[in-house]
């Protein structure tokens, strides 16, 4: 009798447990049962947007229930849809990208399909891409200096801005043609050369942005040109040379073969001889014709082939925008241009020996002048002879393109 009892509670129990496991299932698929009384077919899941330029990529999980075999994509208010066949992916995950639209907010609604042509509760999501407008939030990298080393221009920019990607370079070459650098400048780094580029002119940059996370990189369309040219040796073959009166040898050896860019024995400046020679200081001023040349070094030639032909002894540099006087004579320092110098000889006094052949100064920032002199206090030359084959300048001229 005990045992009869025992084996009804247990299957009562059973029956208990059957019933309510299927109550359970009901309660899972009632939100998907219409009044028509068939379930929908499973939904979308895990529906992601992201943003591109012009373009949106949704990606969402591989529908589990078999009998889903395709889906329709719409937007822009159900205007617009979008065809999917399920079959034409693999892996557990489906993709697509809606292409051309307007940069603005978008809402996509999309819904599965079965074999009986049930349709799916639907899943929707609002995401909106970058273009034009976007682009335009957007600053550029700063262009610090750029500088002739070599046969290239080394340029020394800020490092990339927010969102930057990359930024790109053009510039002219010695040949005079455009040249767009292959190689770009990452947003972490601000150092980048430009192979054979022209000194004298500007070069232009243009960059690249995206979200993170972002479809697309989108390149400006705006190419920057460099505040000021690419600095190197100025061409000063059109500059004015003048020096104290009676210091020319003869007409063989003029100031202006000073700046005429050939460093050469038949191509220099040779002081007075005789009695003339005795004269100091000899004051040789070089006017560059115009205000707007940016100069951070200068170079003298003396004899390249001869030490005991290295006259220069004492010297001292000044420049300025008032003009020089090369005939100041011994208070030359105190005459007008020498005492309104931008840089004065007190403290640019130098020593040439026999061994200095070249003598070049450099300087961290660009000085903005017009004229510059050369005071030779005496001479190595028991004569009193000063020997200069050539002065070279570098830097910009501002009004350069």
């Amino acid at each position: 009798m005990n045992m009869k009892k025992y084996i009804y509670l247990l299957l009562t129990l059973v029956l208990v447990v059957c019933v309510s496991s299927c109550k359970d299932q009901d309660e899972i698929y009632k939100e998907f049962v219409k009044k028509g009384g068939y379930v929908y077919p499973e939904k979308t899941n895990e529906l992601k947007a992201i943003r591109g330029h012009n373009r949106i990529k949704l990606t969402w999980r591989m529908p589990n229930d078999p009998s889903v075999k395709t889906a329709k994509l719409y937007w822009n208010n159900k205007t617009k849809v979008m065809d999917i066949d399920y079959s034409a992916f693999s892996g557990d995950k489906a993709e697509v990208i809606v292409d051309n639209l307007e940069e603005r907010s978008h809402t996509f609604e999309l819904i599965n399909f079965d074999t009986d042509g049930n349709k799916s509760m639907t899943s929707e999501i609002t995401e909106a891409p970058y273009a034009d407008n976007w682009l335009l939030t957007h600053s550029e990298r700063t262009a610090y200096t750029a500088e002739i080393v070599g046969t290239a221009a080394e340029l020394v920019m800020g490092f990339g801005t927010d969102e930057m990607i990359a930024t790109r370079f053009r510039y002219i070459d010695t040949n005079g043609d455009l040249i767009m650098l292959e190689e770009t400048m990452g947003a972490n780094t601000n150092k980048i050369s430009l192979p054979n580029a022209v000194s004298g002119k500007k070069y232009e940059y243009s960059s690249s942005y995206s979200p993170a996370g972002g479809l697309d990189t989108i390149w400006s369309k705006n190419w920057v040109k460099s505040p000021t040219p690419i600095s190197g040796k100025l061409d000063c073959k059109s500059w004015n040379v003048t020096v104290t009166t009676g210091q020319i040898w003869d007409n063989s050896f003029l100031p202006s073969k000073a700046v005429d860019g050939v460093i050469d024995r038949n191509y220099r400046w040779c002081s007075a001889q005789g009695e003339l020679a005795k004269v100091f200081p000899k004051i040789m001023v070089v006017d560059n014709q115009k205000d707007s040349y940016y100069i951070n070094k200068v170079s003298l030639y003396q004899d390249q082939a001869t030490m005991n032909r290295r006259f220069g002894n004492s010297v001292e540099m000044y420049w300025g925008n008032e003009p020089f006087d090369p005939d100041a004579g011994t208070d030359y320092a105190n005459s007008p241009g020498f005492a309104d110098a931008i840089a004065k000889g007190n403290w640019l006094t130098t020593t040439f020996w026999f061994s200095t052949a070249t003598w070049t100064r450099s300087w961290p920032d660009m000085q903005r002048f017009q004229y510059f002199a050369i005071v030779w206090k005496n001479s190595r030359s028991g004569n009193g002879w000063i020997d200069l084959w050539e002065i070279e300048f570098y830097g910009y001229d501002s009004e350069a393109e």
